[in-house]
């Protein structure tokens, strides 16, 4: 992975790109959805497709955004470490679960992706409720 992140991008506007990346992806994610219900080997190329870009929207928030928040809000930092964490199984379904779910049953294929998508929109939700805002008041 080499993502190229620009550390000069002030930190309330990389939080207005990122938030704006959330709807953008989302909105992708749900024609993944809509796809997978008719033609999951579909669906997984189009995730495969998105892949890069979720994931250096992932490393954009752990180089930038954690930084802001450990370097000046560490004592309010637990659920925004956690929350951050869960990239691990993000990266971990993209590089190592979609080559699986190729060889794996339609129905396997479909119910894997479905459980990604709702957790990963359940990740962007907690991103902009609780990361996001501590950020932006660590920088006040």
């Amino acid at each position: 992975m080499d993502y190229k992140i620009d550390l000069k991008e002030p930190i309330p506007e990389m939080i207005e790109r990122l938030k704006r990346e959330h709807v953008s992806l989302s909105r992708k994610l749900n024609e993944i959805e809509a796809t997978a219900r008719m033609d999951p080997r579909m669906a997984l190329e189009m995730l495969e497709t998105e892949s890069p870009q979720i994931l250096k929207h992932a490393v954009e928030e752990e180089a930038r955004i954690m930084r802001v928040i450990m370097e000046k809000a560490k004592l309010d930092s637990a659920e925004s470490v956690r929350i951050m964490q869960e990239h691990r199984w993000v990266s971990e379904f993209l590089e190592r679960g979609l080559p699986k779910l190729k060889v794996a049953s339609q129905e396997q294929s479909r119910s894997e992706m479905d459980k990604f998508i709702r957790d990963i929109r359940e990740h962007f939700a907690e991103e902009e409720e609780m990361v996001f805002p501590l950020a932006l008041k660590a920088l006040e």
